[in-house]
């Protein structure tokens, strides 16, 4: 740990971002503040950064010097490895959390602007996204997952963003303007993509009051069929495209419900959700989640696919 400590202050100090007060870092920063799926553990190195210019310096700073580096939203579609000390994680400060409404139908959106208040602004305004409704995380994290329901998904009304990508040699600014081909199944797909700064939504309008009835019935929906009170990180696997059966009824049909691993457990009420039940450490959760692959492979032959994001993992 203390040779990426040391690098990575050398690095800081002696390019000036640190001094010039545009990211706050921290050392040894707790990995139940990071993830919601409130695991002990510390990370290495956690660094907040305020605005575009200080985001591109660093990205370039630790490309420039092979720094491995991770951008995470609010922590609720993630699991970090404890024992991993070669990383850092990055996350987008206040000046990245806005939306702008245009007259042109045009929703412009910080990448770390909170999902849920996202869907309420929306909806004040007359755009729906009631199928976002109960959803945790940011903007850029559904953008990067494209997140969404059975029959819709966010990415879907994404005109464009704005982001860095890694070019030839350094990295770059670029607004991006989406085709469908950028999009699948809680998969976004741009060669080189490093982060999302700015969303650009294009929606039509509609009623605000069947909208917002809408946002309550998925969010009670939510609440009757997953575990939203427990410490968890949402749907570990995707559904899988090959069979007509979701992750969570195939794992439901193996009994795995209850199912533990040191403190980590399946939830007992939507099987595809694992539960850190009992002060489970990132270890557990992810080895329970390698013995549910390893049961759906033997009985369906079917190789679940993760929808949870692991760092620091191999």
């Amino acid at each position: 740990m203390l040779d990426i400590l040391n690098k990575v202050e050398s690095l800081l100090k002696n390019s000036n971002i640190k001094d010039e007060g545009d990211i706050e870092t921290y050392y040894n920063y707790s990995l139940n503040k990071l993830s919601s799926f409130k695991t002990d553990g510390k990370c290495p190195i956690f660094i907040v950064i305020k605005n575009e210019v200080s985001l591109q310096k660093i990205l370039n700073l630790f490309y420039e010097n092979e720094i491995r580096f991770y951008l995470i939203g609010d922590g609720t579609n993630i699991l970090i490895n404890d024992k991993n000390n070669d990383y850092v994680i990055l996350k987008l400060g206040k000046d990245f959390s806005f939306i702008d409404f245009s007259e042109n139908d045009l929703i412009s959106c910080g990448a770390a602007f909170n999902l849920g208040k996202f869907v309420i602004s929306c909806c004040k305004q007359g755009y729906d996204f009631s199928f976002l409704a109960g959803v945790p995380g940011t903007v850029g994290g559904a953008v990067y997952g494209n997140s969404g329901n059975k029959t819709d998904s966010i990415c879907n009304y994404v005109e464009s963003i704005e982001c860095f990508i890694l070019g030839s040699n350094e990295i770059i600014k670029k607004r991006y303007y989406f085709k469908p081909t950028n999009y699948s199944y809680r998969c976004l797909d741009i060669r080189n993509l490093l982060a999302i700064t700015k969303v650009y939504f294009k929606k039509e309008r509609s009623n605000k009051k069947l909208i917002f009835g809408k946002i309550n019935e998925n969010i009670r929906v939510k609440k009757a069929s997953q575990p939203l009170n427990t410490f968890n990180a949402g749907c570990f696997f995707k559904n899988p495209l090959n069979s007509k059966k979701t992750a969570a009824e195939l794992i439901d049909e193996l009994g795995l419900k209850g199912f533990y691993f040191g403190g980590a457990s399946v939830s007992q009420k939507h099987a595809n959700f694992i539960e850190n039940s009992n002060m489970a450490t990132p270890e557990d959760i992810f080895l329970l989640s390698r013995i549910i692959f390893g049961y759906v492979k033997d009985n369906y032959n079917i190789n679940l696919e993760n929808e949870v994001h692991l760092i620091g993992f191999k």
